[in-house]
């Protein structure tokens, strides 16, 4: 088993801790300042992201010019994108915590039917599925007890498909695999779902809350939770085959597939190995940090964000396990990093959004980075982190 030296219980505790006060807030499943941890969809050479500003924001790929920038409207303080949006051709989609759907086309115009409103607070991220987006989200109720609903929508007219009731809040984004959505729950629940009715194929209970978007691979539904226990169970049946046990912490963010390895992040810090079969641990990294979004494959490496406060980097890793250079972003990263083969793109908590390009050596450059909360978002006079 190969690792690095060394881990940081004390400052992965601090973002471990920042993480579950924001779950805690009001009735559990409801946030009390929100803000957005957008990601970023790419598609050709245009960005899109949801801005801690309320803003869904367009960026040239190429040189991180703005392109446009839209308000989003209703309650100013409801207006956090946390799901990265996503682009069907011409058109863009993203939902925000006030409950509401927005699509645009790439000129940053109303497309199709403009913007929707559902009665809850969407947290997770829209997942387009052929003519179909499905869509998690908390039902806020008066006694506290908040419940969640899966919904699917006509990508086309907006109109509502159908809906699925859980008795426990959503803020996992879909993943859809088969004719099956697959979702989690902060009630302990692990549901796939018939994506053509709605109707429950199966349910698995968990130990603990599971935020994290599902992985399906290879018949497998891959997922880890509030327990700290990370789950492999059959995509048909939800027959669990195998479970990982070791992490010290959560189980925040989506993990990734590569060859036959799982690679599951937690918030200990840790990047874990695991085998798709077995689940057996082939190799783990350690950091100091928590690891809170989602990594990425890029070529033959793994991009990893290690949220670390002013020590916070992304982390190039071999398929091996042997660590690469990285690059110190000194803010934390708290969304999935998306790529699209040829960039690394994410936003950072200090109203930033980076592209990162990973040079032929295998080395961390920076290519630009954009300020959302500046007049000039890209200060020529900054110098680069990598």
């Amino acid at each position: 088993m190969l690792k690095t030296t060394g881990s940081g219980p004390r400052k992965a505790g601090i973002i471990f801790a920042a993480l579950a006060l924001a779950l805690m807030a009001g009735a559990c499943s409801r946030i009390s300042n929100p803000q957005g941890w957008s990601g970023v969809a790419a598609s050709g050479d245009t960005l899109v992201v949801g801005t801690q500003e309320g803003q869904l924001l367009a960026i040239d790929k190429n040189d991180g010019s703005t392109l446009w920038r839209r308000d989003l409207i209703g309650e100013e303080d409801e207006h956090a994108i946390y799901g990265a949006p996503i682009v069907d051709g011409e058109v863009v989609f993203a939902g925000s915590y006030d409950g509401r759907l927005y699509a645009f086309d790439l000129e940053g115009l109303p497309a199709r039917w403009g913007d929707r409103r559902l009665d809850d607070r969407i947290v997770g991220g829209l997942t387009l599925a052929g003519e179909s987006i499905v869509v998690g989200s908390v039902s806020l109720a008066d006694d506290g007890e908040d419940e969640g609903t899966l919904w699917a929508l006509d990508a086309v007219t907006g109109d509502e498909l159908w809906r699925f009731t859980t008795p426990g809040p959503i803020w996992t984004t879909p993943t859809v695999a088969d004719g099956l959505v697959f979702i989690g729950t902060l009630n302990q629940m692990i549901y796939a779902v018939n994506l053509s009715d709605g109707q429950k194929a199966w349910q698995f209970e968990t130990g603990g809350g599971v935020v994290a978007k599902p992985l399906v691979s290879n018949g497998r539904v891959y997922v880890g939770a509030f327990d700290s226990v990370f789950y492999a169970l059959d995509a048909k049946t939800g027959a669990e085959a195998w479970r990982f046990s070791e992490a010290e912490k959560w189980f925040w963010a989506g993990a990734i597939a590569r060859d036959n390895l799982i690679l599951a992040p937690s918030l200990d810090g840790n990047l874990y190995a695991l085998d798709a079969t077995s689940g057996f641990p082939q190799w783990k990294i350690e950091s100091e940090g928590s690891i809170v979004g989602s990594p990425v494959i890029v070529g033959d490496l793994i991009a990893v964000p290690i949220a670390d406060g002013g020590e916070s980097k992304i982390s190039l890793v071999e398929i091996n396990g042997s660590q690469r250079e990285a690059c110190k972003i000194g803010e934390d990263v708290r969304t999935p990093l998306s790529t699209d083969g040829e960039l690394i793109y994410f936003a950072a908590t200090n109203h930033s959004i980076w592209a990162l390009r990973i040079k032929q050596n295998g080395n961390p450059d920076e290519e630009w980075v954009y300020f959302t909360d500046q007049d000039d978002p890209i200060p020529r006079d900054r110098s680069k982190a990598c």
